[in-house]
């Protein structure tokens, strides 16, 4: 499978623990031992920062032993397109190549590859939704992923602090999903000692939430809740909106106003 450069930007030195030769990696022992490791390593992929995270979108550390680093196998065989299990019966990683699993798939649907849109296709049409310009993004990943009983193009890409992520019907180019979150952004620090009443007079009010979320989804859209939260230090509002099929859902700081996460999920696909 060709990766036209896939890990261009990790930096030279770095050796993955991880076996991409063959499409199983078996374990065959197990043991628990008590280890010192240096912390704190980072990964950049295709120049931009990459957050290792498991099934859950928890953060997974990365680290340094003996001179080699570590890193979770899951995330990063999935950054380069791969499909992860693992079976617990043999106790295997199993890593299956995207051609793989698509030709897998096409056998017992009877969908032939040629019927898919390309992966360039799929890029664009999640460039053109973010209005993002193709010279301004880092892609992450754009690859297809069998999901809910259909092939489906995962692309997720960077431009300036925001990350972009979509799931693209292969068939019909259709996005099921998408999702947009800005990374590094400015977290008030809440000296007067708050604890998150949305009464206070440092926050935005709820209707504002509401004007802010509304603003970014179809004429006709319906908010259906409005709460407001503390979450990760900072005071913020989530604010969710369905028109039709869609429903979005957004994430507003309480503060600034700012939507700094939001998700669109078509429920009829």
């Amino acid at each position: 499978m060709k990766k036209n450069g896939f890990w261009k930007g990790f930096g030279s030195g770095m050796i993955l623990m991880v076996l991409i030769v063959t499409l199983c990696v078996t374990a065959t022992a197990t043991s628990k031992r008590s280890i010192q490791v240096e912390d704190g390593i980072g990964i950049t992929l295709n120049g931009a920062k990459f957050t290792p995270r498991n099934v859950n979108g928890k953060e997974v550390s990365v680290f340094l032993y003996n001179g080699t680093t570590y890193v979770p196998v899951r995330a990063i065989c999935e950054a380069m397109g791969l499909d992860v299990s693992f079976n617990s019966a043999t106790r295997t990683v199993v890593l299956t190549t995207a051609d793989r699993t698509a030709s897998q798939q096409q056998g017992s649907t009877g969908t032939a590859s040629s019927n898919y849109i390309t992966v360039e296709r799929a890029k664009q049409i999640a460039l053109n939704d973010a209005g993002v310009k193709e010279s301004s993004a880092v892609f992450l990943r754009a690859n297809l992923d069998w999901d809910d009983g259909r092939m489906q193009y995962e692309v997720e890409f960077y431009s300036g602090n925001t990350e972009y992520d979509y799931d693209i019907d292969a068939i019909t180019g259709a996005i099921l999903s998408s999702d947009r979150e800005l990374e590094n952004f400015q977290i008030w620090n809440n000296t007067s000692g708050n604890s998150g009443s949305a009464a206070s007079g440092n926050y935005i009010t709820a209707e504002r939430a509401k004007q802010i979320a509304l603003a970014e989804c179809p004429s006709g859209s319906t908010v259906v809740k409005c709460q407001f939260d503390w979450d990760d230090g900072r005071a913020e509002y989530e604010v969710e909106i369905r028109n039709g099929w869609t429903e979005y859902d957004f994430e507003i700081d309480a503060v600034t106003g700012t939507i700094f996460s939001r998700d669109i999920d078509n429920d009829r696909w």
